[in-house]
This record gives C-alpha cells, structure tokens and sequence, in this order.
C-alpha cells in the first residue's frame, strides 16, 4: 500500500482564513477544498456528469454526497480521496505540490 492509498488528511485554516483539507500524501502536503462539485466528483469517479447526477438525485451515488439547495450537490474531499486515490483527486482539482 503507498501513501496515496492512506494519505493523512485534516482540517486547518489558510492564511486567508479559508477552511481547507491538509493533505499529506506521496511525501508532499497538499490544501484542498473540504468539499468539490458533484460534477467535479464524477468526473474523478470516472462517470458521466449526467450519470452522477441522477446517481445522486436517486440517492445511489458511490460516495454520500451533501444536498446544497439550489447550488446542486456536493461531496467531501476526503471520502473522494478514499474511494479514488490522492492522484486522481490532486490531477482532477490541478493540484501541484
């Protein structure tokens, strides 16, 4: 197993005040947004943004994702990172460290 499957994630604030996720995975520290887009998700999942949508609306999606009203969906980073690897969600998010 690498670190990219067990990266340590936890919750900090930037310099900016934002919350963020600090990621450390593969010998490097990432910050990543505590949340991502449903289509964001999908993408990273390998599923077509309209098949992740109904997933969702269906309530059968692979990760639980967070009802926002009329902003849509949203699904929490570190979920994503478990189910799709530290990679994938870095490259996704365009991530460098």
């Amino acid at each position: 197993m690498t670190s990219d499957d067990r990266p340590t994630v936890r919750p900090m604030v930037d310099p900016l005040d934002d919350l963020v996720l600090a990621v450390r995975g593969d010998g490097t520290d990432y910050e990543l947004p505590p949340v991502v887009t449903l289509d964001q998700a999908s993408d990273v999942l390998g599923l077509d943004r309209a098949e992740g949508l109904r997933m969702a609306e269906a309530g059968t999606y692979p990760i639980k994702v967070i009802s926002v009203g009329s902003e849509g969906y949203r699904v929490g980073t570190a979920p994503l990172i478990r189910a799709a690897g530290l990679s994938a969600v870095r490259e996704a998010l365009r991530v460098e460290g």
